[in-house]
Parts: C-alpha cells; sequence; structure tokens
C-alpha cells in the first residue's frame, strides 16, 4: 500500500496509535458526562441542517488523499492562501482503535478509538456512513483518563442501539490496530467563514503490517460553505487531489485482513425507509462515488479488468440515479454535471470492451490466433492508456468535488418549485420510479428476437436502469416483499446476462471487423483468418440468446412488482 501513487483517505478525522504493551483492553461503567454531535454528509440520512451556515452541532469535512510528493509543496501553499494564517500548529496524534474478538463493531460500522494528543486523551465512538467528501454519522466524544476503554450508561445505551443489541459479557473490547499521525493545522478566515485545513501524514500498523497515508482535511467552523469548497480548490493549486473515500478505521481492518483487493463491488443501497427524497439521493451519489474512487485507487496503483469494470459500474450507478431523480434534481447545473459523469464513464469504455473481448479469443495452435491475440493486446493496452490518461487529468478529479460540491449546496436543493417532492417519503417517489421503468422495459423490449441491435441495446439500457432501480430502493419493501423482490431481482438479472451477452456480441463485430481489416492491410492473413472465424463463432449464438432473452422478459413482465 506504501507505494501506492495516492493513499486512500480515512473518513475518521483524528488517528490512532497505541504503544505495544497495551495488549488488552475490557469494558468498563462509568459516570463521566458525554457530549454527543452529529456531523452533516452528503450521505445524510433523515434530518438535514441548513448547509449554508455551520451550526454548533455539526461539522462540515471535506477531504482528500494527497499524492505524497506534493507534501513539501503544499505545506507553503496552505500558508499563502489569502486568510490563511501564516504558520501552521503542529500536532502528533497517536491513537488506538478497539474492536471485540469477532470484530462486532466493524459489522456495524462503528469505529471505537482513544486518542492520545500531548498529555489528554479522548475516547470517541462513531457511526460511520460511508461516503466520499462529506460524512455524516453520529459522533460521542469525551476526556478520559486511561488507556482502557470505558462506557458510560448513555454510551453503552448508544452502542446497543447501533449494534440492535448489547454488548454481550464475552465482548471485550481489546486493542486490534494503532495510527499515529502528523498533523498541520492551518487556520483561514475568509469573510465570515472560519476554515480550519489539517494536513496529516500518517501511519497505520495491525497484525505486524503497515501502511502509510496522507490527507488533506478542510472544516467548517463558521460561515457559508460555499467558502469551503472555494478554499479547497485554492489549497488543490491545479494538483490532482482525489476525494477521500476509505475510514482509517477500514484502512486498519484491511490491513488486519492482509487481503489484496482487486475490485470493490457496489454494497447494500445506502437508502433506508424514514428517509425523504433528498436525503436518499444524496446518500445514492454518494455511495456511487465511493465505489468509483475505491477502484480508481486500484486503477492507480496497479490496473486490471475486475477493477476498470467496476469503477465503471459505479458511475453508471451514478448516471442511472440522474435520470431516476430527475424531476427533483435539475437545475442550472445537473446537466453539466451529468454529461461529464457520461464523459468519465466513456472513457473507461473502450478498455472493458476489450478486456470482454480478450476473453473470446480462440485458444491453442488455431490459425492466425496467436496474431489476433497479439493486435488484440496491442489495442487494449491502448485503451488502457485512454482511461488512465483520464483519470489522472485534471478535468476527472475536478468533476468529483464539483459533483460533491452541487450534491451538498447546490441550487437544486432550495429549488421552492421541487420542495414538497423533495421533502416528500423516499417510498412514494420509489415506488412510480419502478413502475416507470418497468414499462419503459416492456415498452423498448417488445418482440425482442425481431428488434436490431441498436433496438436492443436500448431494451438493455432500459433493463439496467431498471436493476439499478431495484437494487437502490429494494430495501424498502419488508420481508412481505422479499421473496417476491429476490425473485424478481433474480429475473432482472437473467435478463440482464442474455442482453449483455447479446451486446458483447455487437461489440466483438466491430472489434473482429476493425481487426481484420487492420490485419489485412498489413498482409496479416492468418489474424484476419482467425477474427473472422471469431466473429462467425459469436453470431451462431445469437438466435439462441435471443429466445432466452424473450423468455426472460416474458416471465419477469408476469410477475407481480414487489412494490405494489
Amino acid at each position: 500500500m506504501g507505494s501506492r501513487e495516492s493513499m486512500e483517505y480515512d473518513i475518521s478525522l483524528d488517528y490512532d496509535a497505541c504503544a505495544t504493551e497495551r495488549e488488552r483492553g475490557c469494558v468498563k461503567s462509568g459516570s463521566d458526562t458525554i457530549e454527543a454531535t452529529h456531523d452533516h454528509s452528503t450521505a445524510a440520512a433523515g434530518g438535514e441542517a441548513a448547509l449554508g451556515d455551520s451550526g454548533s452541532d455539526h461539522e462540515i469535512e471535506l477531504k482528500f488523499v494527497v499524492p505524497e510528493g506534493v507534501l513539501k509543496g503544499l505545506s507553503a501553499r496552505l500558508a499563502a492562501l489569502e486568510g490563511a494564517a501564516k504558520r501552521g500548529r503542529a500536532a502528533r496524534l497517536v491513537s488506538v482503535y478497539f474492536d471485540t474478538e469477532d470484530h462486532a463493531l466493524q459489522a456495524a460500522g462503528i469505529s471505537f478509538r482513544i486518542r492520545r494528543r500531548g498529555r489528554g486523551r479522548v475516547q470517541t465512538i462513531k457511526k460511520d456512513a460511508g461516503g466520499a467528501g462529506l460524512y455524516d454519522r453520529l459522533e460521542l466524544e469525551r476526556p478520559v483518563r486511561s488507556e482502557e476503554p470505558s462506557l458510560t450508561n448513555e454510551e453503552s445505551a448508544a452502542i446497543a442501539e447501533m449494534l440492535g443489541g448489547p454488548l454481550y459479557p464475552d465482548h471485550t473490547l481489546a486493542p486490534i490496530f494503532v495510527t499515529t499521525v502528523k498533523r498541520t493545522i492551518f487556520d483561514v478566515a475568509r469573510g465570515e467563514a472560519e476554515i480550519e485545513i489539517a494536513l496529516d501524514e500518517g501511519i497505520v500498523e495491525a497484525a505486524g503490517r503497515s501502511a502509510s497515508f496522507h490527507e488533506l482535511e478542510l472544516e467548517l467552523k463558521a460561515g457559508d460553505a460555499a467558502a469551503l469548497f472555494a478554499v479547497a480548490r485554492e489549497a488543490a493549486g491545479g494538483t490532482p487531489f482525489r476525494l477521500g473515500v476509505m475510514t482509517k478505521s477500514a484502512r486498519g481492518y484491511a490491513l488486519l485482513e492482509g487481503k489484496e483487493r482487486s475490485s470493490y463491488k457496489e454494497q447494500d443501497s445506502p437508502i433506508v425507509s424514514g428517509m425523504d427524497v433528498e436525503a436518499a439521493f444524496r446518500a445514492v451519489v454518494s455511495d456511487c462515488l465511493a465505489q468509483y474512487r475505491l477502484n480508481e485507487d486500484l486503477l492507480l496503483d496497479k490496473p486490471g479488468s475486475k477493477a476498470i469494470h467496476r469503477a465503471r459500474v459505479g458511475l453508471r450507478r451514478l448516471r442511472s440515479a440522474f435520470t431516476l431523480f430527475k424531476a427533483v434534481i435539475s437545475d442550472q447545473r445537473s446537466e453539466a454535471i451529468a454529461a461529464e459523469v457520461k464523459w468519465l464513464a466513456g472513457s473507461l469504455g473502450d478498455a472493458r470492451d476489450l478486456d470482454v473481448f480478450r476473453g473470446r479469443l480462440p485458444e491453442g495452435d488455431e490459425i492466425g490466433a496467436e496474431g489476433l491475440a497479439a493486435r488484440t493486446e496491442a489495442h487494449r493496452q491502448d485503451a488502457y492508456r485512454e482511461a488512465l490518461g483520464a483519470i489522472r487529468s485534471t478535468r476527472a478529479p475536478a468533476l468529483l468535488l464539483d459533483l460533491v460540491e452541487w450534491t451538498t449546496i447546490g441550487d437544486w436543493r432550495s429549488n421552492p418549485e421541487t420542495a414538497e417532492a423533495r421533502a416528500a417519503p423516499i417510498e412514494r417517489l420509489a415506488a412510480e420510479i419502478l413502475d416507470k421503468r418497468l414499462k419503459k422495459l416492456r415498452k423498448s423490449g417488445h418482440g425482442l428476437s425481431h428488434l436490431s441491435p441498436e433496438e436492443r441495446h436500448k431494451a438493455r439500457i432500459a433493463a439496467k436502469k431498471l436493476r439499478y432501480a431495484c437494487g437502490f430502493f429494494g430495501a424498502l419493501y419488508d420481508e412481505r416483499a422479499a421473496k417476491r423482490r429476490d425473485a424478481f431481482i433474480e429475473l432482472m438479472t437473467d435478463l440482464q446476462d442474455e442482453l449483455g451477452a447479446l451486446n458483447d456480441i455487437a461489440t466483438a463485430r466491430k472489434l473482429t471487423t476493425g481487426l481484420a481489416r487492420e490485419a489485412g492491410a498489413e498482409r496479416d492473413g492468418d489474424a484476419a483468418f482467425s477474427a473472422g472465424l471469431l466473429a462467425g463463432k459469436a453470431e451462431a449464438g445469437i438466435d439462441k440468446l435471443l429466445r432466452k432473452a424473450e423468455k426472460s422478459l416474458d416471465r419477469l413482465c408476469a410477475a407481480k412488482p414487489f412494490w405494489r
């Protein structure tokens, strides 16, 4: 991990590292007072504070991963910002994270740490809401004297609520990993806005392994949130800082597992019952952005087919969210941001298509197979260079920052014409969206076996949008609808797989035609023959796939919608 171009950033603000002699920690009761705060985030669920001004009970934080090579120059740049203190304040933060032997806290999305700064210690319990950029999490924090965790009655009750039950007597909290951070803090005043910028250089240690990280955090202490984004852009100064999506606790647990990831799949939907439409959209954006960013980091470190596929899925889910929620999010910036997301997703498309095509290539001693494989690989390498060029450009990270800013303080959130719709329970809009998407699929897929490849592609897109909508909204429906939901999604998956295979054949047709012409022009008859043979084999399977897809669509259309 230490050799990565940009280390993933951690959601938690402060970092922990503990002395090796702390081998255990046990839960104790106490009578200490407790302060509860609730941070504000793009993934906010439920009630919201106005983001125009920072309130005393909300923290608005924006975070980035920072390339190691710019650390030295960055400190000078931060000190030179308009309204910034000319000299930063240095601090060393040493903390330890605790969990049970079976990682019950991790499973519930809870982080528990004791941080040491100077001679003081602070115990913090957080319920993390995964996302990117800005975050929403329950935070219980108080000063403590001991290096061992202790729980007040209030903390015990809060943990029980997060866990869905109390910590059992055999659930002893023990230290599991530590972090050490060298932090430099710069205070910036912009008109009525007060912003604290923290530049962190840290290391996380777990199970005999370690990984470094570097991040920049901007916290709005007072004033208008627009100033936070303005200062963030000035701090970057053209350097492609990337939004952070991995918490320090997540980093520690990953280090404990010791497994190298090849990709990150989408997680369970962040939409839960009780959300209004606005909060649901923001939660989905944050979730899709997190999936993209995690896979983007993998691509920057070690490009691979799984990571580029999952990064593209994250962006396509995001594009679908813009379509599904269009009635309540449209404003003067929404179309431009959606167009940029389309650009970024499209930049990864050729690489993904060639990855799929490579899996179709003939093996063994077939005539021209080796030459066709070499030509395919050359085109694939070009496509990956193009994809990575887009990712490494300043345009991609600028897009993601624009997206977070727009999601957080965009005009769509204050549009009086959509106020009632945005404040409505998400269940109402979810049912309308699912009805609309199913209707579009039925219409576009009618007579599927007789449609042209272009028309089948439209049906595939309609199926994909319905599938994403089911993924976003499926968890809203109770156990009575669970069996119907799972059966419906299984039918959707079958149809999507079959339509996807048909689209792969259409893509392969274009690629083999181009490769055959290229080989022919260079007098490589064997490779041209191999390309033509491959195209013929693919075409031979179309009729069978069409029949299967049509049957799957018929079964889907006959199924009772789980949302009704």
